[in-house]
């Protein structure tokens, strides 16, 4: 049974970080759908730095997150130069905050909580389980209110108002990084965003759930031969009860 909640928990967990980057990745696509053409080698450079951000990949085949997936080195000299930096310090800020989350959510770490080896050593409280998943939720709250503030067309143009670069540069910058569609693109992407967020809150506190019903009824299970026993009907049934909500988290 132990086994079923670690494979229902961690499916939770991947799926919905997997949501949460591709939302992103969605987000970054969009600085590079506006940009007019223009000529010369180094706006050439520019915009091609540019559309590399735009197919950035933050996941390995494995699950496991890139390290540093944005080239920060800057191929480009003088004005262009700013440009470009202010491009790459933007994204590398988005996918470093949801680098950050996705390893706050840890599938090693959640299937943890759940284990035998968890239930033994940190039951029949789960004090520091439950203290986890607060952490879990606080982040992941967090992380929403910052892409709030942050993935959003007016704050990805600001970036550019207090560079020491001329006029044709800050408009350049504007062409890349906005188009008709961008800004309700990415209130739609944040909305989502905050949806995926509701979800896997409520997930955790299923899952959290559960942990209160085993620190409130101690006395009534127990471990035995890596198994979790329960001593009345009438535990195992409201337990079976409460695993029943555990399939929302795939």
């Amino acid at each position: 049974m132990e086994e079923k909640i670690n494979e229902k928990v961690v499916k939770k967990s991947k799926k919905k970080v997997v949501i949460t980057i591709v939302l992103i990745i969605v987000i970054i696509l969009l600085v590079a759908g506006g940009f007019i053409f223009y000529h010369g080698n180094q706006t050439g450079k520019l915009i091609a730095e540019v559309n590399k951000m735009s197919e950035v990949q933050m996941m390995n085949e494995d699950g496991s997150l890139v390290e540093n997936p944005i080239d920060m080195e800057i191929k480009t000299t003088g004005s262009y130069a700013v440009v470009e930096k202010t491009f790459k310090d933007y994204m590398n800020e988005i996918i470093t905050d949801t680098q950050e989350l996705a390893n706050t959510l840890d599938e090693d770490k959640i299937m943890n909580l759940v284990s035998i080896e968890n239930l033994k050593e940190d039951g029949p409280d789960f004090t520091k389980s439950k203290e986890e998943i607060a952490t879990m939720k606080e982040s992941i709250s967090s992380y929403v209110t910052n892409m709030e503030n942050v993935a959003n067309e007016e704050s990805l143009l600001a970036r550019i108002e207090d560079k020491d670069v001329g006029e044709y540069y800050k408009e350049l910058y504007r062409q890349l990084a906005t188009d008709k569609e961008s800004g309700a693109s990415l209130k739609v992407a944040i909305e989502e965003l905050k949806t995926n967020e509701e979800e896997l809150v409520q997930g955790l506190d299923d899952l959290n759930s559960i942990l209160n019903f085993l620190s409130e009824n101690k006395n009534e299970w127990q471990i035995e031969e890596n198994q979790i026993v329960f001593t009345t009907q009438s535990a195992y049934e409201e337990y079976s009860e409460l695993m029943k909500t555990l399939p929302t988290m795939q």
